[in-house]
């Protein structure tokens, strides 16, 4: 009986590895407008993000002053594989961080940070940005899904063993 088991384990696990195919790629960032490390004379009206791929929408951008507010960013439209926005001027000088969050044309969404300076405006005392996240916090909810169909696919191959024997 447990030869059996360690068998039906063996075929599921060698019947995924054949049965995975290539994966999707996701849309990536090729360009932004400011681009990421620029220095700037003044704030810019608007920003843009340039992705290899078209995007869906919704799309969303969020711009953190160097104080750590965050700026109105309003006109937010995604066409093609372009992400356009206008961003208000909060007049300060320093680091800002410009975050994006949009949907691949596989349906996946992708999302990064680009920050660029801006050296006129008034001097205000600069926030330091959070880490980046970890692979676990980004991927919580694959990791999620793989071991809840992992647990399915257990309890389907032990329950007809299970049954034969009582």
């Amino acid at each position: 009986m447990r030869n059996l088991l360690l068998r039906a384990l063996g075929a599921t696990a060698l019947l995924v590895l054949v049965s995975t195919g290539p994966a999707s790629a996701h849309a990536g960032l090729v360009g932004t407008d400011p681009s990421d490390g620029a220095s700037l004379t003044a704030m810019p009206t608007s920003v843009s993000l340039t992705f290899n791929e078209n995007i869906g929408n919704p799309a969303y951008v969020a711009v953190t002053a160097p104080d750590g507010t965050q700026l109105d960013v309003t006109d937010t439209q995604a066409v093609d594989a372009e992400v356009r926005a206008r961003v208000a001027d909060p007049g300060q000088r320093g680091t800002y961080t410009m975050a994006y969050r949009v949907v691949s044309a596989d349906g996946h969404p992708v999302g990064g940070t680009v920050t660029f300076d801006v050296t006129q405006g008034k001097v205000v005392e600069q926030v330091q940005a959070s880490g980046q996240q970890s692979f676990v916090h980004r991927h919580r909810e694959h990791i999620a899904w793989g071991v809840g169909a992992a647990v399915v696919a257990v309890v389907l191959l032990v329950l007809p063993l299970r049954r034969r024997r009582g």
